[in-house]
């Protein structure tokens, strides 16, 4: 790898730290959307203007995906169909953002690129959400380190689950319950998971947050 790209990298990582409220101590490749600016930076040869102008559009993606989610989570008959569509529309914006960034060149490479990019864009949704995490929970970076996969996973199904259940076309309340009930076994497998990397008082913190959280979305 050449100076010059680890320079942009170095540029995407302390971009990304700025953003965050507040910024965990973990390694940077942990923190969210540096493994996504990071991948770009490596894929499309970004200039450190171009590097600049894409962190907030990766920025966006990330928090617009993260909200779409908790608010359908929130409901007691999830609409599929309204999260499907939210989550083009997010697609299609995070996609027009960083055209309008990237060269013609770039282009030609970005087009083959973006779809495996995708898995990076969730991944950083689910660090984000560790990031946010970290300080009410008093988790320490190992911790945060050892919980990233699993909360990836279990953001990938959930959307996963969502986009079956809309690509069936028409849905009755049946398949929203169904649907409803599929989040919480993906949610009870998250918790399952964090149960052997979290303390008892950690675990049971994040349980009164995501309660709060769910209560918070279904009064607006």
């Amino acid at each position: 790898m050449s100076k010059r790209l680890l320079a942009l990298i170095a540029v995407a990582a302390l971009l990304i730290v700025a953003a965050l409220p507040h910024p965990s101590v973990a390694a940077v490749q942990d923190l969210p959307g540096m493994q996504t600016a990071a991948d770009m930076t490596e894929w499309l040869k970004l200039t450190d203007d171009q590097v600049t102008k894409l962190e907030p559009v990766i920025d966006t993606r990330i928090k617009k995906v993260d909200a779409a989610l908790a608010k359908v989570e929130a409901a007691e008959e999830p609409d599929a169909l309204g999260f499907i569509k939210e989550y083009g529309a997010i697609k299609k914006e995070f996609n027009t953002g960083v055209t309008n960034i990237l060269t013609p060149d770039q282009l030609k490479q970005w087009e083959s690129f973006k779809a495996a990019l995708e898995k990076d864009l969730v991944q950083a949704a689910a660090n984000k959400q560790l990031a946010n995490l970290q300080p009410t929970l008093h988790l320490t970076d190992e911790q945060v380190s050892r919980l990233q996969p699993a909360m990836g996973v279990a953001v990938q199904k959930k959307v996963d689950v969502l986009q079956k259940l809309a690509d069936g076309g028409r849905i009755s309340v049946r398949d929203k319950l169904k649907t409803k009930r599929a989040l919480g076994d993906i949610n009870s497998e998250l918790e399952k998971s964090m149960s052997t990397v979290m303390s008892p008082d950690q675990l049971t913190g994040y349980k009164a947050a995501e309660k709060a959280k769910k209560e918070a979305r279904k009064n607006k």
